[in-house]
């Protein structure tokens, strides 16, 4: 699985640690931390990429594919 970081560009996956599913928006606390659902087609989640730039990312995927959708720099996260 290629991650392209808005720094570096295109990376393979091992560079990267995966830290958590985001919950949908409008989700309360209890249910992003306890009713988590793993959706078949497209999945948030943060990512860091631990072996290259330190950039903290949202990376939106289909888990199921492992096919990376989009890449967007977490905010406030490096300029």
């Amino acid at each position: 699985m290629l991650i392209d970081c808005p720094f570096c560009g295109p990376r393979e996956s091992y560079e990267f640690q995966f830290l958590r599913v985001l919950a949908p928006s409008g989700a309360d606390a209890f249910n992003e931390v306890y009713g988590r659902v793993n959706r078949l087609d497209v999945s948030m989640e943060h990512w860091q990429h631990r072996h290259g730039c330190q950039a903290w990312l949202i990376i939106e995927r289909n888990p199921s594919t492992a096919q990376v959708l989009s890449v967007t720099l977490l905010r406030g996260d490096r300029s």
